[in-house]
């Protein structure tokens, strides 16, 4: 039962967190948005806690990086992902996740690289990942596996004049 004020500076505080946890203005106005026209007439503050709080469920803060890995955000459909996947996987970057926002997460040590094979699975409820491979994010109706590519596989892996091309393997169910 707040009034007016109060519920419209909790809003604009929920917004100011989202935005400072790296979420996009479009993203911050659709959300605190959609929130407070569910909501209706009734006080956030009282069902959803300190603005504060909110944000940080809706958007975690990302730890802090390390400065020798480094971490990227990219977003692809489903036309794309694979050879994306296979691309940059052959580049050294790992998918550790995707994120709320549908973004593929990923690392890199550019000191010591590592080389990694990509495969996308319709997701099934109870699902258990493939031998050999691990989970490594899940976006609506996908779920994506993971696996180190050997030496051998690897671009760049042997005499730097005759690269191996990474070849894609995708099983089907």
């Amino acid at each position: 039962m707040g009034d007016g004020t109060a519920t419209t500076a909790y809003w604009d505080e929920l917004a100011r967190h989202l935005r400072g946890r790296g979420l996009p203005p479009g993203h911050v106005t659709a959300t605190v948005t959609e929130l407070a026209e569910r909501l209706g007439g009734t006080d956030p503050a009282a069902a959803f806690g300190p603005a504060e709080e909110l944000a940080g469920r809706l958007a975690p803060e990302r730890a802090a990086p390390d400065e020798h890995v480094e971490i990227w955000r990219w977003t692809a459909d489903t036309y794309a992902d694979a050879a994306l996947l296979d691309r940059f996987g052959a580049e050294g970057w790992e998918l550790r996740e995707i994120d709320g926002l549908g973004r593929f997460v990923c690392h890199r040590d550019p000191e010591h690289p590592g080389r990694w094979e990509y495969r996308r699975e319709p997701a099934v409820r109870g699902d258990t990942a493939p031998e050999g491979w691990e989970p490594c994010g899940t976006w609506v109706v996908y779920r994506w596996y993971k696996r180190p590519l050997p030496p051998e596989t690897a671009i760049g892996a042997g005499d730097a004049s005759s690269p191996t091309p990474v070849r894609r393997r995708w099983w089907r169910r």
